[in-house]
């Protein structure tokens, strides 16, 4: 599910459920994506002021696949990507519905 081509979704695990208490939430991007573009991004699609953007690269690792027909066990590498921690103003917050607009 995208939001749009840069952002290109909403992280949703433990860690990013906890920093939503601290205005913060966690996106999938573009890796060439910069900090301010994706300030800009976030600002126009959600209507939110952003006050730090952090991001990351992750990078691949390796992931053992299993076959069930053959059953032989496959190294494959998963791909790597951005993440950004986007810290909006106090007493704001993203919502998820317009997500899929």
């Amino acid at each position: 599910m995208r939001i749009n081509n840069d952002i290109k979704k909403l992280i949703v695990t433990e860690k990013s459920t906890a920093l939503k208490n601290a205005n913060t939430y966690v996106f999938k991007v573009s890796e060439d994506l910069t900090k301010h573009a994706i300030a800009e991004q976030v600002s126009k699609l959600f209507g939110v002021d952003v006050l730090r953007v952090r991001t990351t690269i992750l990078p691949s690792k390796p992931k053992t696949v299993y076959s069930k027909t053959s059953r032989k066990q496959t190294s494959i590498r998963t791909g790597r990507f951005k993440k950004a921690y986007v810290e909006v103003k106090e007493g704001q917050s993203i919502d998820l519905s317009k997500e899929n607009k």
